[in-house]
């Protein structure tokens, strides 16, 4: 696992995920506002309970992530691969999932609010329950 002090140095290099897998990590309840996790491996990580207000997540890779209560209030997950991923409780206002992979996630209490979801692909059916809740 990284110390504190060594993911502070990792987020604030120009593009961490060339530097360095997350998958499985416990990133949990941390503020991220803005962080950099372009194309990041993140699979299975915990980020539940964390600030990733305005963060790029573009492609990242967050299959079966804990996101569960997550803020990703205006961040980029355009084209990110979410497949199984727990958003419950998220709050997701405003963010960017075109073209994001959302099959088999689960949502309940997330907020939708004014996001962009256009080419996302999900169940089917999940679609038309994500708008109603946004």
């Amino acid at each position: 696992m990284l110390r504190n002090q060594e993911l502070h140095r990792l987020l604030a290099s120009p593009n961490p995920s060339a530097h360095h897998s997350f998958a499985g990590y416990d990133l949990s309840a941390l503020r991220l506002v803005k962080a950099n996790f372009r194309g990041a491996i993140l699979k299975r990580a915990d980020l539940s309970q964390s600030d990733l207000s305005n963060a790029s997540l573009q492609s990242a890779h967050l299959e079966r992530a804990n996101l569960r209560g997550t803020n990703f209030t205006g961040a980029n997950l355009a084209g990110a691969f979410l497949r199984g991923a727990d958003l419950r409780d998220a709050y997701l206002r405003g963010a960017d999932l075109r073209g994001a992979d959302l099959h088999g996630i689960r949502f309940e209490g997330a907020n939708f609010s004014d996001a962009r979801l256009e080419g996302a692909k999900f169940d089917p059916g999940v679609e038309e329950r994500i708008v109603l809740i946004g």
